[in-house]
């Protein structure tokens, strides 16, 4: 908060752009109608973490361990006011100094803030679906220090406050986001291309086994293995979609992946 600066700094929402590949770094959409910049900042929210564990125990055994099987993405709650009653300021120059009543209608400019106008701007960035990703995008929610990429999973408004024609004065909106991080950015960042995993890849265009069997194994040499581990004929003209299994390197004397279980 930038109080020597009269500025308070409010939560912001920005979409990403389409990605033209699965490897390309996410980008953030410069474009003005992709940014919402909440009115009010949450007073709470609330995140979830979460471990999953399976438990392995024999049969007539009392108790087993907790074997580690994966991290779930983070998901933060979060509730947004969207008030057209004068009582919170609109957005102006002042950068959001919290002013309320007279004050703050004086001083907010002249553009009216209209609830169901605002929702439908704030809908477009997290929740409307896309023709061009066939999916709802991604956002990347900045506040202070906290800064995620991540997508809209539930969303639900609460009005409480209305004009004499019905028109809607005060909505809360109820979010829960989902961390949202690529596999090349997750892998990039893990760096999981242990030897002793079994690793699942979706084929991008361009790919080439070889090429897959070096992310994963350092060694493009394996790529014989993989293919035919996975009973793959027309290896060499791999589909864009297709899910390639790559088994782990060390279960065999030879240190070569294992033959596919039939």
């Amino acid at each position: 908060m930038l109080f020597d600066q009269g500025q308070l700094e409010k939560m912001t929402l920005r979409a990403f752009r389409p990605q033209s590949s699965p490897d390309e770094a996410p980008q953030v959409s410069t474009e003005p109608e992709d940014t919402y910049v909440v009115q009010v900042n949450p007073k709470t929210y609330t995140l979830h973490q979460r471990l999953d564990y399976a438990p392995r125990q024999g049969q007539g055994n009392s108790g087993s361990d907790a074997v580690y099987t994966g991290t779930d993405p983070t998901t933060m709650q979060f509730e947004f006011l969207f008030d057209a009653t004068g009582v919170v300021p609109t957005p102006s120059d002042l950068g959001g100094v919290p002013l309320v009543g007279a004050i703050a209608s004086a001083l907010s400019g002249d553009e009216e803030f209209d609830v169901m106008t605002e929702i439908q701007k704030f809908s477009r960035v997290v929740y409307d679906y896309r023709g061009d990703e066939h999916r709802p995008r991604k956002v990347l929610l900045v506040w202070g220090t906290l800064e995620i990429a991540c997508a809209l999973v539930s969303l639900s408004y609460d009005f409480s406050l209305f004009s004499p024609d019905g028109t809607p004065l005060r909505a809360v909106a109820k979010c829960a986001f989902r961390e949202a991080v690529t596999d090349a950015q997750r892998e990039r960042e893990e760096n999981n291309n242990s030897p002793d995993l079994t690793h699942l890849r979706d084929v991008a265009e361009g790919d080439t086994l070889p090429l897959m069997a070096d992310r994963i194994y350092g060694d493009p040499s394996l790529y014989l293995e993989v293919a035919r581990v996975n009973k793959l004929v027309a290896f060499r003209r791999l589909r864009a979609g297709t899910r390639v299994a790559f088994p782990p390197t060390d279960k065999t004397p030879q240190g070569r992946p294992p033959r596919a279980p039939r």
